[in-house]
């Protein structure tokens, strides 16, 4: 895969030089001892040399060993027509081989060029390596600098000079073995100045000895993440301190205007306690919300199934002998891991302010571009004008934050939720995953 570089031009020069004078010297050896039969065929090795390592002007250094030739044979051999026949012969010969080789080798040439300029020239690190013994065989010049080495000394390296994790190397190994392509793997590498590169390796098995690979540094999206994940981290710990604190304080505050509600007997201060204690508990609500918002996309999306969400929500709500019928098959959607928070808020939701609900179901329907999840009940539905303000923040004072939590943690992965059901007859829920983000949940029991 390597190109044509000029030291390899130069040892073709030296071998095709020492080839054409060694079938001079046995030309010359052999008409002067009257053999006339072998010493042709020496000259095809030249021909050969000239005509691949030179296809330009490949024509010409064959026609010039060929009139070499049929010079020597001439004036040295004797007078002989059926001698000088034979030598035309092989002088035609020569030519044609020549102009065979050399018209192949351009093109095979320009095709290597083609590649070898893909390869070396790319801007992602592309290397191969050996089946076998892990030796790194090849690498452009991209994937040296990401992984700080020269080239001439990684093609001195193995696989396990560069992932040099016996777990982390095995997996990927094992991976290119089973599944013959792979691509987005993410790889530890470890560099020739002793840093540690990350790099996102595609591999390609083609059947060859050697396993072509491609690798895209994302060392610098890595320590990105490291450090917004160190950031989120002591933020959120900063946030739960101080709404510890605040918590605390709040409940002081709340247990002492009771105190003095207790102690009052002037009904225009007892009012005004009310209101600071109104006051008091919307700031501890305020306080809880954003206990609750702060860890939406915190952690990466996954695979849940669905039904097992539903169910560790239904654990956690006192359902006040409510029926709750779910009619899901296995099927698993991509959402924030707060999923469960979701059906969580949707049931208690009915409960709370469905004012005479007796049943909720939970079931699917499939459609042409994904999936609907319906979370409908019996009670007294949503009236027109507020199927949309129950998911807005400003609303929480008749319906807690609930529904707007719900709609921020399925928006993460593009999942949506409307509210359909029809005022007087029930509220309806409809929780949208499109195509990509849905499918059958997989099989763990075997």
């Amino acid at each position: 895969m390597r190109p044509f570089t000029a030291k390899k031009q130069l040892i073709f020069d030296v071998c095709s030089i020492v080839s054409l004078l060694s079938a001079i010297g046995t030309t010359y050896v052999s008409i002067s001892w009257g053999i006339y039969e072998v010493f042709p065929y020496l000259y095809i090795i030249p021909i050969v040399l000239i005509a691949y390592s030179r296809p330009k002007i490949g024509i010409y250094g064959t026609v010039f060993v060929g009139w070499i030739y049929i010079a020597l044979v001439y004036i040295m051999g004797i007078p002989d027509r059926r001698l000088f026949t034979q030598a035309t012969v092989w002088f035609y010969i020569f030519v044609s081989l020549g102009i065979l080789i050399s018209t192949y080798s351009q093109v095979y040439r320009k095709e290597g060029e083609r590649s070898c300029g893909v390869y070396y020239n790319s801007q992602a690190g592309a290397f191969t390596y050996d089946r076998v013994s892990l030796k790194i065989k090849d690498a452009n010049p991209r994937f040296a600098q990401m992984i700080r080495y020269d080239c001439d000394n990684l093609l001195k390296r193995s696989l396990s000079d560069i992932i040099r994790d016996p777990k982390e190397r095995e997996n990927f190994l094992n991976q290119v073995r089973d599944n013959r392509r792979v691509g987005d793997i993410e790889v530890m590498l470890s560099a020739g100045d002793g840093t540690i590169r990350w790099a996102m390796v595609s591999a390609a098995d083609c059947g060859e000895p050697t396993i072509i690979c491609t690798a895209v540094d994302i060392t610098d999206h890595r320590h990105a993440q490291d450090a917004i994940r160190q950031a989120n981290r002591k933020l959120n710990l900063l946030n739960n301190v101080t709404r510890h604190d605040i918590l605390n304080s709040l409940t002081v505050l709340i247990g002492n205007l009771q105190l003095s509600k207790q102690d009052t007997k002037d009904p225009a201060m007892l009012k005004y306690i009310v209101k600071e204690e109104l006051a008091a508990e919307s700031i501890r609500s305020q306080i809880l919300f954003t206990r609750d918002y702060q860890n939406i996309g915190v952690h990466s999306p996954q695979w849940q199934n669905v039904a097992e969400a539903i169910s560790l929500a239904m654990a956690t709500i006192d359902l006040n002998n409510i029926q709750i019928t779910v009619d899901i098959e296995p099927v698993e959607i991509y959402a924030d891991p707060l999923l469960e928070k979701v059906f969580y808020n949707l049931i208690d939701n009915s409960i709370r302010h469905g004012e005479h609900v007796t049943a909720i179901t939970i079931r699917e329907e499939k459609n042409g571009d994904g999936i609907n999840l319906i979370i409908e009940d019996n009670g007294s539905g949503i009236p027109a004008e507020k199927k949309e303000k129950i998911f807005r923040r400003e609303y929480f004072k008749n319906t807690g934050f609930g529904l707007f939590l719900s709609r921020e943690i399925l928006s993460i992965t593009n999942l949506t939720i409307r509210e359909s059901g029809i005022y007087g007859s029930g509220a309806r829920f409809e929780i949208h995953a499109p195509r990509e983000t849905y499918r059958l949940a997989l099989d763990t029991s075997h």
